[in-house]
Protein backbone atom coordinates (compact mmCIF):
# COMPACT_ATOMS: atom_id res chain seq x y z
CA UNK A 1 0.00 0.00 0.00
CA UNK A 2 1.52 3.18 -1.08
CA UNK A 3 1.87 5.98 2.09
CA UNK A 4 -0.37 9.04 1.22
CA UNK A 5 0.56 12.19 0.61
CA UNK A 6 -0.80 13.94 4.03
CA UNK A 7 1.57 12.26 7.12
CA UNK A 8 -2.14 12.88 9.13
CA UNK A 9 -3.60 10.00 6.97
CA UNK A 10 -0.80 7.69 7.73
CA UNK A 11 -1.69 7.41 11.68
CA UNK A 12 -3.72 4.18 11.53
CA UNK A 13 -4.80 4.89 14.74
CA UNK A 14 -5.90 8.47 14.51
CA UNK A 15 -7.94 7.74 11.37
CA UNK A 16 -10.11 5.06 13.20
CA UNK A 17 -10.79 7.48 15.99
CA UNK A 18 -13.82 10.28 15.60
CA UNK A 19 -11.79 12.09 18.19
CA UNK A 20 -8.07 12.04 19.09
CA UNK A 21 -5.83 13.95 21.36
CA UNK A 22 -2.33 14.61 20.51
CA UNK A 23 0.52 15.66 23.05
CA UNK A 24 2.07 18.99 22.15
CA UNK A 25 5.40 17.15 22.07
CA UNK A 26 4.49 15.11 19.22
CA UNK A 27 3.14 18.44 17.54
CA UNK A 28 5.31 19.26 13.98
CA UNK A 29 6.20 22.57 15.56
CA UNK A 30 5.26 25.32 17.23
CA UNK A 31 3.51 27.22 14.56
CA UNK A 32 0.81 24.47 15.16
CA UNK A 33 0.29 24.99 18.62
CA UNK A 34 0.31 28.89 18.02
CA UNK A 35 -2.19 28.88 15.30
CA UNK A 36 -4.35 26.54 17.46
CA UNK A 37 -4.26 28.89 20.83
CA UNK A 38 -4.83 32.23 18.24
CA UNK A 39 -8.30 30.68 17.63
CA UNK A 40 -9.07 29.54 20.64
CA UNK A 41 -8.76 32.40 22.07
CA UNK A 42 -10.23 34.54 19.31
CA UNK A 43 -13.62 32.03 19.90
CA UNK A 44 -13.27 32.63 23.44
CA UNK A 45 -13.61 36.59 22.11
CA UNK A 46 -15.99 35.89 19.29
CA UNK A 47 -18.93 34.30 21.96
CA UNK A 48 -18.11 37.25 24.96
CA UNK A 49 -18.50 39.68 21.95
CA UNK A 50 -21.93 38.22 20.70
CA UNK A 51 -23.10 38.06 24.10
CA UNK A 52 -22.01 41.69 24.75
CA UNK A 53 -23.37 43.47 21.99
CA UNK A 54 -26.82 41.35 21.91
CA UNK A 55 -27.62 42.90 25.60
CA UNK A 56 -26.11 46.54 24.62
CA UNK A 57 -28.22 46.33 21.27
CA UNK A 58 -30.98 43.87 22.96
CA UNK A 59 -31.45 41.82 19.80
CA UNK A 60 -29.97 38.49 19.25
CA UNK A 61 -28.72 39.28 15.86
CA UNK A 62 -25.00 38.76 16.70
CA UNK A 63 -25.57 35.49 18.44
CA UNK A 64 -27.61 34.35 15.76
CA UNK A 65 -24.94 35.27 13.15
CA UNK A 66 -22.24 33.81 15.26
CA UNK A 67 -24.47 30.29 15.30
CA UNK A 68 -25.01 30.46 11.41
CA UNK A 69 -21.02 30.98 10.75
CA UNK A 70 -20.36 28.45 13.40
CA UNK A 71 -23.24 25.68 11.28
CA UNK A 72 -21.91 26.44 7.74
CA UNK A 73 -18.16 26.02 8.44
CA UNK A 74 -18.70 23.00 9.93
CA UNK A 75 -20.85 21.63 6.84
CA UNK A 76 -18.72 23.54 4.55
CA UNK A 77 -15.49 21.53 6.16
CA UNK A 78 -17.16 18.02 6.34
CA UNK A 79 -18.61 18.13 3.16
CA UNK A 80 -15.35 19.37 1.54
CA UNK A 81 -13.56 16.40 3.44
CA UNK A 82 -15.98 13.45 1.59
CA UNK A 83 -16.29 15.37 -1.79
CA UNK A 84 -13.38 17.02 -2.78
CA UNK A 85 -10.77 15.21 -1.54
CA UNK A 86 -7.64 17.61 -2.97
CA UNK A 87 -6.24 18.62 0.64
CA UNK A 88 -5.65 17.20 3.85
CA UNK A 89 -5.02 19.05 7.60
CA UNK A 90 -1.42 17.98 9.24
CA UNK A 91 -2.08 16.74 12.87
CA UNK A 92 -2.65 19.21 15.49
CA UNK A 93 -3.59 18.80 19.43
CA UNK A 94 -7.43 18.20 18.85
CA UNK A 95 -8.46 16.36 16.13
CA UNK A 96 -11.81 14.96 14.86
CA UNK A 97 -13.33 13.14 12.21
CA UNK A 98 -10.93 10.43 11.62
CA UNK A 99 -7.89 13.03 11.62
CA UNK A 100 -9.51 15.17 9.14
CA UNK A 101 -10.84 18.20 11.17
CA UNK A 102 -8.41 19.80 13.73
CA UNK A 103 -10.40 21.65 16.40
CA UNK A 104 -8.52 24.99 15.27
CA UNK A 105 -10.24 24.83 11.87
CA UNK A 106 -14.17 23.88 13.43
CA UNK A 107 -13.12 27.35 15.56
CA UNK A 108 -11.82 29.22 12.65
CA UNK A 109 -14.59 29.83 10.42
CA UNK A 110 -16.89 31.01 13.19
CA UNK A 111 -14.57 33.19 14.61
CA UNK A 112 -12.97 34.56 11.20
CA UNK A 113 -16.52 35.30 9.58
CA UNK A 114 -18.39 37.06 12.99
CA UNK A 115 -15.52 39.38 13.18
CA UNK A 116 -15.32 40.00 9.22
CA UNK A 117 -19.09 40.27 9.40
CA UNK A 118 -19.64 42.62 12.62
CA UNK A 119 -16.40 45.10 11.55
CA UNK A 120 -18.03 45.32 7.68
CA UNK A 121 -21.59 45.75 9.43
CA UNK A 122 -20.38 49.22 11.25
CA UNK A 123 -20.97 51.04 8.27
CA UNK A 124 -24.50 50.66 7.87
CA UNK A 125 -24.06 49.66 4.09
CA UNK A 126 -26.98 48.47 2.00
CA UNK A 127 -27.23 44.27 2.15
CA UNK A 128 -25.51 44.34 -0.98
CA UNK A 129 -22.57 46.40 -0.40
CA UNK A 130 -22.54 45.09 3.10
CA UNK A 131 -22.16 41.33 1.29
CA UNK A 132 -19.34 42.73 -1.13
CA UNK A 133 -17.42 44.37 1.09
CA UNK A 134 -17.39 41.97 3.62
CA UNK A 135 -16.34 39.52 0.96
CA UNK A 136 -13.51 41.79 0.03
CA UNK A 137 -12.12 42.04 3.65
CA UNK A 138 -12.52 38.50 3.81
CA UNK A 139 -10.82 37.57 1.50
CA UNK A 140 -7.71 39.68 2.19
CA UNK A 141 -7.34 38.89 5.57
CA UNK A 142 -7.63 34.77 4.22
CA UNK A 143 -4.85 35.02 2.21
CA UNK A 144 -2.67 35.93 5.13
CA UNK A 145 -3.83 31.97 6.26
CA UNK A 146 -3.83 30.15 3.38
CA UNK A 147 -0.50 31.08 1.74
CA UNK A 148 1.14 30.06 5.36
CA UNK A 149 -0.91 27.04 6.20
CA UNK A 150 0.81 25.18 2.86
CA UNK A 151 4.33 26.39 3.57
CA UNK A 152 4.48 25.13 7.10
CA UNK A 153 2.33 21.79 6.83
CA UNK A 154 -0.88 22.73 8.40
CA UNK A 155 -2.37 21.35 5.43
CA UNK A 156 -1.21 19.62 2.19
CA UNK A 157 -2.90 20.32 -1.73
CA UNK A 158 -2.86 17.31 -3.82
CA UNK A 159 -0.55 19.52 -6.85
CA UNK A 160 -1.46 16.89 -9.00
CA UNK A 161 -5.32 17.26 -8.44
CA UNK A 162 -6.81 18.97 -11.38
CA UNK A 163 -9.20 20.59 -9.43
CA UNK A 164 -6.53 22.93 -7.89
CA UNK A 165 -5.51 24.62 -10.75
CA UNK A 166 -4.66 27.22 -11.39
CA UNK A 167 -2.13 27.80 -8.21
CA UNK A 168 -0.73 31.42 -7.00
CA UNK A 169 2.83 29.65 -5.27
CA UNK A 170 1.67 27.46 -2.49
CA UNK A 171 -2.31 28.72 -3.16
CA UNK A 172 -4.84 27.26 -5.84
CA UNK A 173 -6.46 30.34 -6.84
CA UNK A 174 -9.59 28.74 -6.35
CA UNK A 175 -9.04 28.47 -2.89
CA UNK A 176 -9.00 32.43 -3.03
CA UNK A 177 -11.65 32.99 -5.09
CA UNK A 178 -14.06 30.47 -2.98
CA UNK A 179 -13.80 32.30 0.28
CA UNK A 180 -14.70 35.54 -0.93
CA UNK A 181 -17.47 34.30 -3.08
CA UNK A 182 -18.98 32.52 0.05
CA UNK A 183 -17.92 35.20 2.65
CA UNK A 184 -20.28 37.54 0.10
CA UNK A 185 -23.45 35.01 0.28
CA UNK A 186 -22.90 34.31 3.74
CA UNK A 187 -23.03 37.89 4.47
CA UNK A 188 -25.95 38.47 2.88
CA UNK A 189 -27.96 35.74 4.13
CA UNK A 190 -27.07 36.46 7.47
CA UNK A 191 -27.99 40.35 7.01
CA UNK A 192 -31.47 38.73 5.78
CA UNK A 193 -31.83 35.67 8.32
CA UNK A 194 -29.89 37.18 11.39
CA UNK A 195 -30.64 40.40 11.08
CA UNK A 196 -33.91 41.82 8.97
CA UNK A 197 -36.38 38.69 10.28
CA UNK A 198 -35.47 39.85 14.37
CA UNK A 199 -36.41 43.38 13.15
CA UNK A 200 -39.30 42.32 11.25
CA UNK A 201 -40.75 40.12 14.25
CA UNK A 202 -40.46 37.00 12.21
CA UNK A 203 -41.80 34.01 14.13
CA UNK A 204 -39.43 31.45 16.56
CA UNK A 205 -40.10 28.59 13.81
CA UNK A 206 -39.13 31.01 11.35
CA UNK A 207 -36.34 32.64 12.16
CA UNK A 208 -34.47 29.33 13.75
CA UNK A 209 -35.20 27.37 10.68
CA UNK A 210 -33.89 29.98 9.16
CA UNK A 211 -30.25 29.82 10.88
CA UNK A 212 -30.10 25.47 10.82
CA UNK A 213 -30.62 25.89 6.70
CA UNK A 214 -27.66 28.42 6.50
CA UNK A 215 -25.14 25.83 5.91
CA UNK A 216 -27.43 24.91 2.89
CA UNK A 217 -28.24 28.54 1.38
CA UNK A 218 -24.68 29.86 2.18
CA UNK A 219 -23.82 26.77 -0.06
CA UNK A 220 -26.35 27.08 -2.64
CA UNK A 221 -25.83 30.98 -2.86
CA UNK A 222 -22.03 30.35 -2.85
CA UNK A 223 -22.47 27.81 -5.95
CA UNK A 224 -24.15 30.23 -7.99
CA UNK A 225 -21.77 33.23 -7.19
CA UNK A 226 -19.40 30.66 -7.97
CA UNK A 227 -20.38 29.52 -11.47
CA UNK A 228 -18.57 32.29 -13.96
CA UNK A 229 -15.44 31.12 -12.26
CA UNK A 230 -15.88 27.50 -12.94
CA UNK A 231 -16.68 28.34 -16.48
CA UNK A 232 -13.21 29.70 -16.73
CA UNK A 233 -11.59 27.41 -14.17
CA UNK A 234 -12.36 23.54 -14.40
CA UNK A 235 -11.87 20.49 -16.79
CA UNK A 236 -13.31 18.25 -14.74
CA UNK A 237 -16.83 17.19 -14.34
CA UNK A 238 -19.94 18.46 -15.12
CA UNK A 239 -17.27 21.90 -16.58
CA UNK A 240 -15.75 19.73 -18.85
CA UNK A 241 -18.85 19.25 -20.59
CA UNK A 242 -18.36 22.63 -21.51
CA UNK A 243 -18.11 23.23 -25.52
CA UNK A 244 -14.83 25.51 -24.67
CA UNK A 245 -11.39 24.44 -22.95
CA UNK A 246 -11.05 25.79 -19.89
CA UNK A 247 -8.70 28.83 -19.33
CA UNK A 248 -6.21 29.01 -16.21
CA UNK A 249 -5.20 32.43 -17.21
CA UNK A 250 -9.04 33.51 -17.63
CA UNK A 251 -10.26 31.90 -14.37
CA UNK A 252 -7.45 34.21 -13.26
CA UNK A 253 -8.07 37.63 -15.14
CA UNK A 254 -11.85 36.96 -13.67
CA UNK A 255 -10.95 36.22 -10.23
CA UNK A 256 -8.43 39.19 -10.34
CA UNK A 257 -11.78 41.92 -12.21
CA UNK A 258 -14.55 40.65 -9.65
CA UNK A 259 -11.70 40.97 -6.45
CA UNK A 260 -10.48 44.72 -7.68
CA UNK A 261 -14.31 45.49 -8.17
CA UNK A 262 -15.18 44.20 -4.44
CA UNK A 263 -12.88 47.13 -3.67
CA UNK A 264 -13.92 49.71 -5.06
CA UNK A 265 -17.52 49.02 -4.21
CA UNK A 266 -16.23 49.24 -0.59
CA UNK A 267 -14.13 52.19 -1.27
CA UNK A 268 -17.02 54.10 -3.07
CA UNK A 269 -19.31 53.60 -0.01
CA UNK A 270 -17.23 53.98 2.51
CA UNK A 271 -18.30 56.04 5.02
CA UNK A 272 -16.74 56.73 8.48
CA UNK A 273 -18.53 54.55 11.18
CA UNK A 274 -21.22 56.60 13.41
CA UNK A 275 -20.67 54.02 16.62
CA UNK A 276 -18.12 54.63 19.08
CA UNK A 277 -14.91 52.19 18.51
CA UNK A 278 -15.43 48.89 19.80
CA UNK A 279 -12.30 47.54 21.09
CA UNK A 280 -13.11 43.81 22.03
CA UNK A 281 -14.17 43.55 18.16
CA UNK A 282 -10.36 44.72 17.14
CA UNK A 283 -8.75 42.55 19.36
CA UNK A 284 -8.64 39.41 17.27
CA UNK A 285 -8.16 40.77 13.65
CA UNK A 286 -5.29 42.54 14.84
CA UNK A 287 -3.88 39.53 16.83
CA UNK A 288 -4.55 37.39 13.77
CA UNK A 289 -2.80 39.85 11.44
CA UNK A 290 -0.13 40.40 14.15
CA UNK A 291 0.41 36.87 14.54
CA UNK A 292 0.36 35.75 11.35
CA UNK A 293 3.28 38.26 10.39
CA UNK A 294 5.47 36.90 13.72
CA UNK A 295 4.95 33.50 12.27
CA UNK A 296 6.52 34.65 8.19
CA UNK A 297 9.36 36.59 10.47
CA UNK A 298 10.26 33.49 12.41
CA UNK A 299 9.65 31.08 9.10
CA UNK A 300 11.31 33.68 6.74
CA UNK A 301 14.64 31.45 5.76
CA UNK A 302 12.16 28.83 3.81
CA UNK A 303 11.70 31.54 1.40
CA UNK A 304 15.77 31.16 0.41
CA UNK A 305 16.21 26.94 1.83
CA UNK A 306 14.25 26.04 -1.87
CA UNK A 307 14.97 23.25 -4.15
CA UNK A 308 15.16 23.15 -7.56
CA UNK A 309 11.58 22.91 -7.93
CA UNK A 310 10.97 26.14 -5.63
CA UNK A 311 9.64 24.05 -2.68
CA UNK A 312 10.85 23.73 1.01
CA UNK A 313 13.38 21.39 1.68
CA UNK A 314 10.30 19.12 3.06
CA UNK A 315 8.91 19.64 -0.30
CA UNK A 316 6.20 21.89 0.36
CA UNK A 317 5.46 24.86 -1.35
CA UNK A 318 6.30 28.43 -0.57
CA UNK A 319 3.82 31.66 0.12
CA UNK A 320 3.24 34.70 -1.88
CA UNK A 321 4.88 36.88 0.28
CA UNK A 322 4.15 40.70 -1.47
CA UNK A 323 0.57 39.25 -1.52
CA UNK A 324 0.81 38.52 1.99
CA UNK A 325 2.56 42.16 2.77
CA UNK A 326 -0.14 43.45 0.87
CA UNK A 327 -3.18 41.94 2.23
CA UNK A 328 -2.00 42.84 5.98
CA UNK A 329 -1.58 46.30 4.94
CA UNK A 330 -5.12 46.76 3.64
CA UNK A 331 -6.55 44.51 6.25
CA UNK A 332 -5.12 46.73 8.75
CA UNK A 333 -6.40 49.79 7.73
CA UNK A 334 -10.07 48.23 6.99
CA UNK A 335 -10.01 47.33 10.79
CA UNK A 336 -8.85 50.95 12.07
CA UNK A 337 -11.05 52.52 9.60
CA UNK A 338 -13.85 51.04 10.82
CA UNK A 339 -13.28 52.04 14.51
CA UNK A 340 -12.02 55.15 14.26
CA UNK A 341 -12.63 57.20 17.56
CA UNK A 342 -15.95 59.08 17.61
CA UNK A 343 -15.82 62.64 16.85
CA UNK A 344 -16.84 65.03 19.99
Amino acid sequence: MSEHISYAMNNAEATNALVYFNSPAMIKDWSFLAIEWLLIIGFVLTVVHAIRYSRQHQTPAAIYTLVGALLYGLAMDIISYYTVENFWHGEFSVMFLYNRLPLYIALFYPTFMYHIYMTIRRFDFSPAVEAISAGFMAGTLYLIFDNIGPQLGWWIWDRADPSTLPYVDSVPLTSYHWFFMFMIAFAFIARKVCWQWPEQDASKVKLYSGIALMPITVIVLGSVLFIPYNLFSKGVPPWDMLPWDKSLVGAAVFHCLSFTAAGFVYLLNYRRSSQPRDTLLMIFPLAFITGHLYVYIANFSLFFNLTGDGLTTEGLAIGNLPAVLVAIVVGTAMILYANQPTKD
